[in-house]
């Protein structure tokens, strides 16, 4: 199997099982598709632009085993605006 578009154009919001604190909030990835290395299988794609985000724009990678669960967004657009949202409403909480 080699690359499986499974969410083509749209942002998903990965969550890890058992995650390191860094990735608590989630691992976000532009057009996801499925693919396999040495006989795993990843979730590969973009990390959305972002520009309070260091990684933007590279690639990244999630093993499948350790997804517990995502969200889907329709867009990179929506992904950002959202995010953006989240930030602000973080930042009014502390």
């Amino acid at each position: 199997m080699q690359n499986e578009n499974i969410f083509g154009g749209k942002v998903v919001l990965f969550y890890l099982t058992d995650p390191h604190e860094s990735f608590a909030g989630g691992i976000p990835v532009l057009d996801p598709a499925i693919d396999e290395k040495l006989g795993r299988k990843f979730v590969v794609g973009l990390v959305p632009s972002d520009p309070n985000d260091w990684s933007s724009g590279l690639s990244v990678g999630i093993a499948v085993d350790q997804i517990a669960h995502y969200l889907v967004f329709s867009s990179e657009e929506e992904f950002i605006k959202k995010s953006e949202m989240a930030r602000i409403a973080t930042s009014s909480v502390h």
